[in-house]
């Protein structure tokens, strides 16, 4: 038996409760200003199983109130103060707050049931969002990671017994740790993408959702059609009444997937298809005021926060008219009046 094979799970999740306890302590007892708040939001943006850490000390502390009003007695005279004082002074400062949660469900389960009890310790949904330009990367117990692209949210639920995702808008990539007596699922609006080993790329709009598949195999499953088993390469878009599946070469593959280093590519895309991609990453926004350009075709690489350099691109390639009007930059053809007569 190796040393990483016989470290226990009490003794893995012992380091990073140990540390939520000494900031629950901190924030608790001590002075907590915004460097201390700055420092707990870094720590647990680092890891889901910090996440888990934090809740299950909050609740710790929480339950202690709780198990007092099930049944006063069992703590004497003034016992909620004396037992909260023993989670703050033994359980939040020592490393035993893994067999004190034992030990309190054990008294929970005595006294109202099993069912509360499991659903107390069960790590509630957690969700995690990108603003417009923003990207982050969650990496996960079992081995899987997900890179949340701009202006994107998703919500995990990441237990023992499932591992189930929800994208809720956005885009993002995804490589999953397979795990055949626990299938990864990931959820988007009616349609499932169940993993058999896979990296992937999905994105979500209010007209449709693609699954771009780059490793392994996957199985996309929507409402009121049959199951596709995608391969690498597959891109499918899928809609509530249908899925479509074409293929992509390596090199679509790679400029689909420059955003994950701050960058986007345009080949032979259309102006308003650029122009729309491009706003997904600024809140400066470029408005095509004369639909008659919409079609143009724009060959260009660029920062994705650079809407700067496309607008270059527009006057000095594209021969382009360029306005600004507040956080809009007008494109079109000839002047600002111009292009507010055709906008209209």
């Amino acid at each position: 038996m190796t040393k990483a094979d016989s470290i226990t799970p009490w003794e893995q999740d012992d380091a990073a409760s140990q540390r939520a306890a000494d900031f629950f302590a901190r924030r608790r007892l001590g002075e907590w200003g915004d460097a201390d708040q700055a420092e707990l939001d870094a720590w647990l943006a680092e890891s889901t199983l910090h996440h888990v850490a934090w809740l299950r000390v909050e609740s710790a502390f929480a339950r202690t109130e709780h198990l007092y009003a099930f049944d006063p007695r069992a703590f004497g005279q003034g016992g909620q103060s004396r037992f909260g004082r023993f989670v703050l002074g033994h359980v939040l400062r020592r490393r035993f707050l893994l067999p004190f949660l034992m030990a309190a469900s054990v008294a929970l389960m005595a006294t109202v049931g099993a069912p509360f009890v499991i659903q107390w310790l069960q790590p509630p949904d957690r969700m995690f969002s990108t603003d417009v330009g923003g990207r982050t990367t969650l990496k996960f117990a079992d081995g899987t990671e997900v890179e949340l692209n701009s202006d994107t949210s998703m919500r995990f639920r990441m237990t023992t017994a499932e591992r189930t995702v929800w994208l809720d808008r956005g885009e993002a990539w995804l490589h999953v740790a397979h795990d055949a007596a626990k299938p990864f699922t990931l959820i988007v609006g009616q349609h499932r993408v169940v993993d058999l080993g896979t990296e992937f790329v999905v994105r979500r709009d209010d007209r449709q959702v693609e699954v771009t598949l780059l490793d392994g195999r996957a199985m996309l499953k929507t409402q009121g059609t049959a199951t596709t088993m995608l391969k690498p390469g597959d891109d499918a878009i899928a809609t509530p009444v249908s899925v479509s599946v074409t293929r992509k070469t390596p090199q679509e593959l790679a400029d689909e997937l420059a955003w994950r280093r701050g960058m986007l590519v345009f080949r032979n895309r259309r102006l308003d298809e650029v122009v729309r991609e491009i706003n997904r990453y600024n809140t400066t926004k470029l408005v095509i005021a004369d639909p008659s350009i919409a079609g143009i075709k724009v060959f260009t690489d660029l920062r994705a926060d650079d809407y700067e350099g496309f607008v270059r691109v527009a006057e000095t390639v594209l021969n382009l008219h360029v306005d600004r009007e507040g956080n809009e930059i007008l494109i079109s053809r000839g002047s600002r009046k111009e292009a507010k007569r055709a906008a209209r």
